[in-house]
């Protein structure tokens, strides 16, 4: 059958018109999205001023992300209803996109506060101040002491805490019995008896839910591990809440600032120790 060259584009002609690789079009033709009126007997690929018409609706839509099979349905059933479907469906897409993001740009802008927070920390230097009520979910670690067990614990732990999508940008930490800490058995100086992350006050009343009260604390930042340098802390306490007429009425509530995150240095950690305390 004849066909008038002047009424048909070659590949190379049609691509250049919207500045896209011949081989997209090779693709399309796979997909079975355009394929080309004829193929000539030296092999060259012809198409129609409708195809060519068609050709900008799907290089347009592709702008817009959309994907191939959604585009082939779409060229396949043209209409307007189908088309403001089609853009709709899209629309949440971008809706959904954005909130992940603003989620995300949420958690980054926490951390960076915490950063900064890290960085202007003045470390040994207990300071007395009144605290709001806090909310948080803990998990139980009294019952095992061994470094394996408790890893377990915590890691299941954050798997509650943190949904898959949401970056650590809570509050983490260890709670310290308050009789433990200023024991002075070694053994038990140091051992948490939960760990906790930071909750809303909508959980109040959930399950491993606590709520640790409003009102006076000791906050102390320091460097180093707690583990390390526990009865120093405890002897500084005890020195402090002498010294100023003050009971100490709260465990202990043990908070990374500085962790591996940031340092693979465990002498450059930097933690913050909260204890709830009262006037004699």
């Amino acid at each position: 059958m004849s066909k008038n060259s002047e009424s048909f584009f070659t590949a190379g002609e049609l691509a250049t018109l919207f500045n896209i690789p011949k081989q997209t079009l090779l693709y399309y033709d796979k997909m079975n999205l355009l394929t080309p009126e004829f193929i000539a007997e030296n092999g060259y690929r012809h198409y129609s001023l409708k195809q060519y018409l068609t050709l900008e609706v799907i290089v347009n839509l592709r702008k817009l992300d959309i994907p191939i099979s959604k585009i082939k349905e779409y060229i396949e059933n043209r209409d307007i209803d189908a088309f403001d479907k089609l853009l709709l469906e899209k629309k949440c897409e971008c809706d959904e996109i954005i909130e992940k993001n603003l989620k995300i740009k949420n958690s980054l802008n926490t951390v960076f506060a915490q950063l900064e927070k890290t960085r202007s920390s003045r470390l040994n230097q207990i300071t007395l101040e009144f605290q709001k009520e806090k909310y948080f979910f803990i998990s139980d670690l009294s019952k095992t002491r061994i470094g394996k067990k408790r890893i377990e614990i915590m890691a299941h732990h954050n798997q509650k805490a943190f949904s898959k999508q949401h970056f650590k940008e809570k509050n983490i930490g260890w709670i310290i019995n308050k009789e433990n800490f200023f024991s002075t058995d070694k053994a038990n100086i140091n051992n948490a008896c939960a760990f906790f992350s930071a909750v809303s006050p909508s959980h109040a009343g959930a399950k491993s839910c606590i709520s640790r009260p409003a009102g006076l604390y000791l906050t102390l930042r320091f460097k180093g591990t707690f583990y390390s340098r526990a009865s120093e802390l405890a002897q500084m306490f005890k020195n402090f809440a002498a010294t100023n007429n003050l009971l100490i009425v709260g465990d202990l509530y043990v908070s990374p600032l500085k962790n591996h995150w940031v340092t693979s240095n465990p002498n450059e950690y930097i933690n913050q120790i909260s204890i709830q305390v009262e006037y004699k």
